[in-house]
């Protein structure tokens, strides 16, 4: 057994994807099993805020099993609802192309040129759903308790458009399905007077609050939207899936593109009098924990449908990503950055010298 003491602290900060979130269940899953590693905070937005949440109560209340536990009896949970909420999400279960190939053809059949209009209040069942089960699971006082992992949860305002950040005393289920609001499926969650739609808008996953609110150096990202494409996208439908995942990976894009100029410019100064802060921004290391490959030959529609045996096999992903990553890379741990971020996200977005 390791001693607390000699473990790696890791920060992780968690992207959000909809079902294609048990990619991350498998992550942690892997990462808690590993007596080295310690999960001093997390971050997370939609269903990397679920992870999180779940994960955290876990660790609060049972530890490194109990953090394992928790996450799959969640998601265990989630396919229970889906199953309960729609009554022929069986079928999907069972022929997972049926959906893929009814809406291929509505779009075929109509050109492209018809239009549903979205109607988010019809989706406040499967809302309140997801909001039951998070209570029932999730222990909220315990989050709260000395020990527990720092929670830095993200909701866009409707209304304007920043980044609220949740901590956690002011964890509660709303601030979970909060984080989960996509609008053209859910109505708004008002918490304290204010209109919540997806974290993942405005901060996916915040990184920010992690650096400059906890002091440990090693920043893991587990992300699950592929950051590029080998097609372009044609289709009405696939434009429009394509363009959503663009949205949601530009606030990271844009967080790792100021944290890079930040670390650079930072990297040759004398900082023994500057604000800690500073500091801490020019130790970071940033690691990350994905499967592009994997995760670009899911069908983006897959996120809203829940089915057993796509949550099992994204497990598998997730946890043979997290025991590959940890092969190739624990021994940089504490010493130095092994994430690539030029090379996956930050490539032609910096003017050249």
């Amino acid at each position: 057994m390791t001693n607390s003491s000699d473990k790696i602290i890791l920060d992780v900060a968690l992207q959000g994807g909809g079902a294609h979130g048990a990619f991350t269940w498998g992550v942690l899953d892997a990462l808690l099993e590993d007596d080295r590693l310690h999960i001093g905070a997390l971050s997370g937005a939609s269903a990397g805020a679920m992870n999180a949440i779940v994960v955290a109560s876990g660790l609060a209340t049972g530890g490194s099993e109990g953090g394992r536990d928790a996450l799959r009896r969640f998601w265990t949970a989630v396919n229970a609802a889906a199953r309960e909420a729609t009554p022929a999400f069986h079928m999907l279960e069972s022929f997972p192309g049926l959906f893929i190939a009814s809406s291929a053809w509505w779009q075929l059949v109509s050109a492209g040129q018809v239009t549903i209009s979205a109607r988010p209040w019809q989706g406040r069942r499967a809302q309140m759903m997801l909001r039951d089960i998070l209570a029932e699971q999730v222990d909220f006082e315990a989050l709260q308790r000395p020990g527990a992992p720092e929670l830095f949860i993200s909701a866009t305002d409707a209304r304007t458009g920043g980044s609220r950040i949740f901590r956690n005393h002011e964890m509660s289920p709303d601030v979970a399905i909060a984080s989960a609001c996509l609008p053209m499926s859910f109505p708004p969650v008002n918490i304290d007077g204010v209109d919540y739609w997806d974290g993942g808008y405005s901060a996916n996953p915040p990184i920010t609050s992690l650096v400059r609110f906890t002091p440990h150096a090693d920043l893991l990202l587990v992300t699950i939207n592929p950051a590029k494409r080998s097609f372009t996208a044609r289709a009405p439908e696939e434009i429009t899936e394509r363009v959503s995942e663009m949205v949601f990976n530009q606030a990271l894009v844009t967080e790792l593109r100021g944290l890079s100029i930040i670390h650079e410019a930072l990297s040759e100064q004398d900082l023994s009098d500057a604000p800690a802060l500073l500091k801490q921004l020019r130790d970071l290391r940033i690691h990350e924990i994905h499967d592009q490959a994997s995760m670009s030959e899911l069908d983006p529609s897959s996120k809203m449908y829940p089915a057993w045996e796509m949550l099992v096999d994204l497990h598998e992903t997730g946890r043979g990503a997290a025991l590959s990553w940890l092969e190739e890379n624990y021994a940089q741990l504490g010493k130095s950055s092994t994430a690539k971020l030029m090379e996956r996200y930050l490539e032609g977005m910096l003017p050249s010298q």
